[in-house]
């Protein structure tokens, strides 16, 4: 090799260097530093984020993205509330920072932007990361920054709490602080807080059934023959009267069903009483089939444990009326097709919700646990014993042999405060806490914060 050609090498080597030195400090940069007026994090991929989790003390959050959708880790892989991650990556890609604030290491605590661990003064970190767990995001959330409400300037008005306008953050664990313009308030490792609350809804309710497993209470079943007709007793007494305006409520049972935690499957029936159930079948006008199973209490008596199964008989073809117009057919198959295929999607996202077991809240089921007698009218000479045997008694309250939480302790299970409910005035380690300006405009030059000493320069 010539002298001319070693040179050559010897500089694209160089520049090679350089390039990519250049690429691994804007890649980081991203991430550690951040100017007033831009976006805290530039060009951040939110389409590339796979794992999100948040860690608040001893209590940490893991959200996955498996296939299409996003679970909770802490509670076996139940689907997550998709908008909400949403909402909060893409706050996240558009949040700025407003102001930099020069806290020296010994002053962080005052913001709660120590490390997460510890007890006084750790701040909520939130961490994205993408393909091969490579870190998108490291955000140290701190002290939430709070404005008085008009309530609390005038007292006139009544008592109300202060309103979070922005939050502390640090990047990469180390300072500069920076002052942002989006509290944050949901980040929080609550797992309850982050599942996906719709599971199945009953639609055109054509007819209950309800059985009492290993009880006394007598079985009952009402139908109807058209949507928003009146409800009929199967087999019914001679003094049975059945009373219409107490029947009407069972046509919205479970229209907007919700929960409010959920177990495996396979979670032990001496602690949910599902091995002995209330056994309610609920049909649909669509073709749709509910069996719902329904145990005992919760040890805070504010739910029941409740699993189900769903299945259907869809029609392939439409009925024709008898009336029907000719130029109406078109448009008539093209809607029969379209609410087809919205059945068959409907019923194959209810499928994936068997596989758990749900805590709902006690006035979702009340109407199921209800005794034969209650839905007679007053008239009838048996309702007055209806309010003594209006619940089945194994399902009225939870056994004194079972005292344990209603949800086994979880990884990610948190009691807290709202953390924009921090109060300004409240020392931490004997100190009082700073107190910033109550604007929350941008400045157009640096910003101090007139308590905080400068940050020394490190030798």
């Amino acid at each position: 090799m010539n002298l001319k050609a070693l040179i050559a090498l010897i500089v694209a080597a160089a520049v090679a260097i350089a390039i990519t030195a250049t690429l691994v400090k804007k890649d980081s940069a991203t991430w550690q530093t951040a100017e007033v007026g831009g976006l805290l994090f530039e060009n951040l991929p939110v389409n590339d984020v796979e794992t999100i989790h948040i860690t608040q003390g001893s209590e940490s959050l893991t959200l996955n993205k498996q296939g299409d959708i996003w679970v909770v880790k802490e509670r076996y892989n139940y689907p997550a509330n998709f908008q909400d991650i949403s909402q909060m990556v893409i706050k996240l890609s558009e949040t700025k920072p407003l102001r930099v604030i020069e806290a020296g290491e010994s002053q962080l605590g005052r913001l709660n932007l120590l490390a997460t661990d510890q007890a006084q003064g750790g701040g909520t970190l939130l961490e994205m990361k993408g393909v091969n767990d490579k870190t998108l995001v490291s955000l140290l959330l701190g002290k939430p920054y709070v404005r008085q409400s008009e309530a609390q300037k005038n007292p006139m008005m009544g008592m109300s709490g202060d309103i979070p306008e922005g939050r502390y953050v640090l990047m990469g664990g180390s300072p500069p602080v920076y002052l942002i313009d989006e509290p944050f308030d949901n980040v929080a490792p609550v797992p309850t807080a982050w599942l996906n609350k719709d599971f199945f809804k009953v639609e055109k309710l054509s007819s209950i059934s309800v059985q009492f497993m290993g009880e006394a209470a007598p079985d009952w079943e009402f139908s109807r023959d058209a949507v928003g007709g009146d409800f009929k007793l199967k087999n019914p007494l001679p003094t049975e009267n059945v009373d219409a305006s107490k029947t009407r409520s069972l046509s919205s049972l479970f229209s907007y069903a919700s929960f409010t935690d959920v177990l495996p499957l396979d979670s032990d029936p001496e602690l949910t009483r599902l091995n002995i159930p209330t056994i309610a079948v609920i049909k649909t006008f669509d073709g749709f089939t509910y069996t719902i199973h329904i145990g005992k209490l919760t040890a805070d008596e504010t739910g029941r444990y409740l699993s189900f199964k769903v299945d259907a008989q869809l029609p392939t073809e439409r009925t024709i009326a008898p009336n029907e117009k000719e130029e109406d057919k078109a448009r008539l198959d093209a809607e029969f097709l379209r609410e087809q295929e919205r059945f068959q999607k409907k019923l194959a996202q209810e499928k994936k919700c068997e596989q758990w077991i749900y805590i709902v809240s006690t006035w979702t089921v009340e109407n199921l646990l209800k005794n034969r007698v209650n839905w007679m009218s007053a008239a009838d000479p048996n309702a007055v014993k209806a309010e003594e045997t209006a619940v089945p008694e194994m399902l009225v309250s939870p056994s004194e042999d079972f005292e344990e939480d209603v949800f086994p302790p979880q990884e990610g299970d948190i009691e807290q405060d709202d953390p924009g409910e921090i109060d300004p005035e409240q020392p931490v380690n004997g100190e009082e806490i700073m107190i910033l300006e109550d604007e929350l405009v941008p400045p157009d030059d640096y910003y101090e914060v007139d308590d905080l000493e400068p940050m020394e320069p490190e030798e």
